[in-house]
């Protein structure tokens, strides 16, 4: 059995670490259980009496010159350590730290504490631990007020108690965590973004885009598989079905460490195809979750990204009671994925019966403005014919005399003809007759020269044809053999081949000479 030194006041975190009341002795102790890791209980354990410098193994004059040894056993150093760091911090403080790490082990919850430079260089590192009997407590309501669990990455603001163990070294026993400093954390990180966002002229950038009045191509960002993407398409899917807008979706995480990368790349794809097709709209969308899940979207780049978009970005992430600095930076938020879709829905439908009521309007419009056109064709029609009337009575009273006048010169010009004709027809008989004579002269001469010369023609072509029947008979292929020539074929098929062109395509050909054949194979030069 283990003894405690537990004062009145302490005895309740005694008890809640495991320890035990002891009625004979009138002390707590440490179970059996218990008793192999003392590190809860060390504050409590019996103090060693606490050596002045003097007295203290360190120094040279503690020890008989006769025993005088150089140095201290490692124990009575971590002994030293440990009584100083009791004396100068005897209760809890509030330490500020970032979580390196986290794992639990039997129960307990065991965390490695940092602080980082500016430039992300480690200032300062510490193991710190929450005791199973604590677990409970504290968890639950950091979880409660902040709406996630206790994370590596997260700062915390820790009511730690210090400790330092001869065998395990320093490390910091929580007893509490305070949620507001997380928040708080987030927040001022959010403002610092928020700032450099407003001085770039990029905050507002994105809503000047107003919404789109229809949407007929829509890009979408979500993560694969969530809750959220999937009340979404039930309802944009159906719009696709009925050819009444198109979707693309992009997928990227929205938790974890690879939100930033994943989404960014999403963004470029999302640029690459609007590029070759334009979009009406991006939106971006995620089921609801804790807030600090969301963390992870609030980062610099991202909200460049949406703020620089070249179309309207539309929001759907988390709840209503969830924000996010790209619900912030995008032209319209909704609060959920459903509410988008329903936005989008909606745009579609108003769409649809304002084209109604405009083709209304139109029709309506181009009957009356048939209908008044119909009339000033008939107006116009009456009109013409009654000008035309007027213009043809009018022409007739002009045109009479002219009847006359041209009525009495046209008589006068057909006799001066007659008499002309009549002395052309005279004159044209005569070389007429005169002509034919000739003709009649010729003809005769003709006939006597076809009589006789099919006869002459036909003895000179036989002539003609012997000779030609001695020169082919000549020219056949082995006289030109004869002669020196040669004939070169295709090795295949046995044709001819008539260029060198068409040679030296060929792998091997053949050449006959009068007295027999060789293989050869084409060489260029």
């Amino acid at each position: 059995m283990i003894l405690l030194e537990v004062p009145f006041a302490e005895k309740d975190a005694a008890k809640s670490l495991g320890a035990r009341w002891s009625p004979m002795e009138k002390k707590w102790y440490v179970p059996d259980n218990l008793s192999e890791d003392l590190t809860p209980f060390e504050r409590w354990l019996p103090n060693q009496p606490t050596l002045s410098i003097v007295d203290s193994p360190l120094s040279p004059d503690a020890v008989p010159a006769n025993e005088k040894e150089k140095g201290v056993t490692l124990g009575q150093l971590m002994f030293q350590v440990q009584s100083a760091l009791r004396q100068s911090f005897p209760g809890a403080v509030w330490v500020k730290a970032e979580i390196a790490n986290l794992n639990e082990r039997r129960g307990h919850v065991y965390l490695e504490l940092t602080e980082t430079a500016e430039t992300g260089g480690a200032v300062a590192t510490c193991r710190a631990m929450i005791w199973q009997s604590q677990v409970t407590r504290i968890l639950e309501t950091f979880a409660k007020e902040t709406g996630s669990e206790l994370k590596p990455g997260q700062k915390v603001l820790l009511l730690a108690e210090v400790n330092f163990h001869e065998k395990f070294g320093f490390s910091l026993v929580v007893q509490d965590i305070d949620p507001s400093f997380t928040l708080g954390e987030l927040e001022a990180n959010l403002n610092k973004i928020r700032q450099q966002l407003v001085a770039e002229q990029l905050y507002e950038r994105n809503k000047q885009f107003s919404l789109p009045t229809d949407f007929f191509r829509v890009a979408v960002i979500a993560p694969p598989n969530a809750a959220g993407l999937g009340d979404f398409r039930a309802d944009a899917d159906l719009l696709q079905q009925a050819e009444l807008c198109e979707f693309k979706y992009f997928y990227s995480a929205f938790q974890g460490e690879q939100v930033e990368s994943e989404m960014l790349t999403a963004f470029e794809a999302f640029d690459a195809l609007h590029q070759a097709n334009p979009f009406d709209a991006l939106i971006i969308i995620r089921g609801g979750g804790a807030k600090l899940d969301l963390t992870p979207l609030n980062v610099y780049s991202l909200a460049k990204a949406i703020a620089m978009a070249p179309i309207p970005v539309l929001t759907g992430i988390g709840h209503e009671r969830d924000n996010t600095l790209l619900d912030e930076v995008a032209a319209v938020r909704f609060d959920t994925p459903s509410k988008v879709i329903a936005g989008v829905r909606q745009a579609i439908f108003e769409g649809a019966q304002k084209a109604q009521r405009h083709w209304l309007t139109i029709e309506q419009s181009s009957q009356l403005y048939v209908q008044k056109q119909k009339q000033i064709l008939a107006d116009m029609e009456k009109t013409v014919q009654r000008q035309s009337l007027n213009i043809t009575e009018r022409l007739k009273r002009l045109l009479t005399p002219l009847h006359y006048q041209i009525q009495r010169q046209s008589l006068g010009l057909v006799q001066a003809q007659k008499h002309t004709l009549l002395q052309l027809n005279q004159e044209l008989k005569y070389q007429v007759s005169s002509q034919l004579k000739l003709q009649k002269h010729q003809l005769a001469q003709y006939q006597t020269t076809v009589a006789n010369a099919p006869f002459q023609h036909l003895e000179k072509a036989r002539v003609r044809n012997k000779q030609w029947i001695r020169f082919v008979l000549s020219s056949g292929p082995k006289t030109q053999l004869n002669r020196g020539f040669a004939i070169v074929k295709d090795k295949k098929g046995g044709t001819p081949i008539k260029s060198a062109d068409v040679a030296k395509r060929q792998s091997q050909i053949e050449i006959t000479f009068k007295d027999g054949a060789i293989q050869a194979i084409p060489v260029e030069e």
